[in-house]
């Protein structure tokens, strides 16, 4: 368990879209340093998005070389002069591992194409005849070899071979087969070349999607266990964060440090921020519990989060997110103050906290004909809105950008929120310094105390010696608490008096008690 982390907050950096530090419309490495300083005003640690060679007809989760650091983005050399000036800052840096899939450009898989026998042969999932039933997502009729091979997600995706953690046809590979162990080594080698730059550690795309047919992830666990425990004997301080969604398999089998509370597996994120049409990766429908008019509820999720927060406590962290790449900003249909109350909601919890690039100001979501294979996430990834300038102050070129700017960039922008006291930024890094001017109040291993899971929603953190209690009123109506404090720490909307706090519609207050 990696303690060092216990306060963390991690930013999310989409490279293409953060900052163009060349002209070229695209955003990069260098464009990421430069901005290094903003970041740590809110963070402690950086996760960017993929950044290896790849034809980028998924976003760059369609790598075509481990090894290699895509032109538009820069070099190797900028990769050593991230994680430097990161380190300067006390910042740690994570990169993607992508290692579930390869691009169908990858020279393993032109050479596992082939009709001869090779050594890549078996370096993805193949069947043994073009012409056999096959119970799994694949593609036919494409290579020249006698066989239809498996996709994890689109066609050009094919899926590398973790195995099966049941032989069902004769074409398959137990996960413990020499032939599986061959891609371990080769993860392995990924991970060591980049931690040999000074990179931190990866947030590892889809982990439970290596092993298949793994019912409960129990054998990727153990495929992630033996791959983490190789690098540590050399990078004991390793960060592995996982995109699974299940901490109790994840973190607690699968010795990652952090592992992400988004859509999938269960309901209770969707049901705090994105149950509305169009508000989700997926189809939804319904009332979130952080809108004005008061009709969702928040049981759900933390039935969920605190169940997984017991059967991991001494092992690792789960993390809440404002959002990510793969998900509508959820700034949609959201005010400044709305987004307040989301920031110090999330903020205040036993968590490791995620701040999606550009949430922080409350970029808006654009829906956009798809680019790079983003479909309805396109409109997540714009260019960040850095002045009312000239396109937005991502880039200087009088050329086509990665993709357009959001049209309200003249308002939103960092520039201009920071000169306005009362701005979402302004009460983002005013919430982020109180909670690192208080690292045993707010630490992930504190005491928990749930005292309302509905409309205000109000629980406790302790440490032992002093206690927090959070309360947040997303509604449009205004309640009033009994409750007798020492100090505020934050607020926004709430009035405090000696025993009384009043919560305004749209309004959260952190007090010491």
């Amino acid at each position: 368990m990696n303690k060092e982390i216990c306060n963390s907050i991690i930013y999310n950096v989409y490279p293409t879209s953060f900052y163009d530090s060349n002209g070229d419309g695209i955003g990069d490495l260098q464009g990421i340093i430069e901005k290094l300083d903003y970041i740590k005003q809110f963070a402690d640690i950086v996760w960017v998005n993929p950044v290896f060679k790849s034809p980028f007809r998924d976003g760059g989760y369609d790598v075509a070389d481990y090894f290699a650091i895509d032109e538009k983005f820069g070099t190797m050399e900028d990769v050593k002069r991230l994680t430097d000036k990161a380190h300067a800052l006390g910042l740690k840096v994570l990169f993607d591992l992508v290692v579930g899939h390869t691009s169908d450009q990858h020279p393993w898989f032109i050479q596992s194409q082939k009709y001869e026998k090779n050594e890549y042969s078996d370096r993805y999932i193949w069947m043994d005849d073009v012409f056999g039933w096959c119970p799994y997502k694949h593609i036919t009729g494409f290579s020249e070899r006698d066989g239809n091979y498996l996709v994890n997600f689109f066609s050009f995706q094919p899926s590398l071979n973790f195995g099966f953690a049941e032989k069902k046809f004769d074409w398959q590979h137990h996960y413990t087969d020499e032939v599986c162990q061959k891609v371990h080594e080769e993860v392995i080698r990924i991970i060591r070349h980049y931690m040999a730059l000074g990179v931190d550690g990866f947030r590892v795309d889809l982990a439970n999607s290596i092993v298949k047919d793994d019912e409960g992830g129990k054998c990727s666990c153990e495929v992630w266990r033996k791959i983490f425990g190789r690098v540590r004997e050399e990078y004991p301080n390793a960060i592995f964060v996982s995109e699974w969604g299940q901490p109790r398999y994840a973190v607690k089998n699968g010795d990652f440090d952090i592992d992400f509370l988004t859509h999938c597996f269960d309901e209770g994120y969707n049901n705090l921020f994105r149950k509305e049409p169009d508000t989700n990766v997926v189809k939804s429908e319904g009332h979130s519990f952080f809108r004005q008019d008061g009709l969702g509820e928040a049981k759900t999720f933390f039935d969920y989060f605190l169940s997984n927060m017991e059967e991991i406590e001494g092992k690792g962290y789960i993390s809440v997110v404002t959002g990510n790449h793969d998900l509508p900003r959820i700034a949609i249909g959201r005010s400044q103050e709305d987004l307040k109350a989301v920031f110090a909601f999330i903020l205040a919890l036993p968590c490791v906290p995620l701040i999606y690039y550009g949430d922080e100001i409350g970029m808006p979501y654009t829906k956009l004909r798809s680019k790079d294979g983003g479909y309805c996430r396109t409109g997540s990834r714009t260019p960040m809105q850095w002045t009312a300038g000239k396109n937005a102050g991502f880039s200087t070129t009088d050329g086509e950008l990665y993709l357009p700017v959001n049209d309200n960039y003249p308002e939103v922008n960092v520039a201009s929120r920071q000169q306005d006291a009362d701005s979402l930024v302004n009460e983002v890094a005013k919430l982020v310094a109180v909670k690192r001017e208080n690292p045993d109040l707010f630490g992930c291993g504190n005491g928990f105390e749930l005292v309302s899971d509905t409309y205000p929603l109000v629980f406790k953190r302790t440490d032992g010696k002093r206690t927090l209690l959070c309360a947040v009123n997303p509604s449009e109506r205004e309640y009033t608490l009994d409750t007798p404090h020492k100090a505020v720490l934050a607020s926004a909307n709430a009035t405090v008096e000696a025993d009384k706090v009043t919560l305004a519609p749209v309004s959260y207050v952190w007090l010491e008690i």
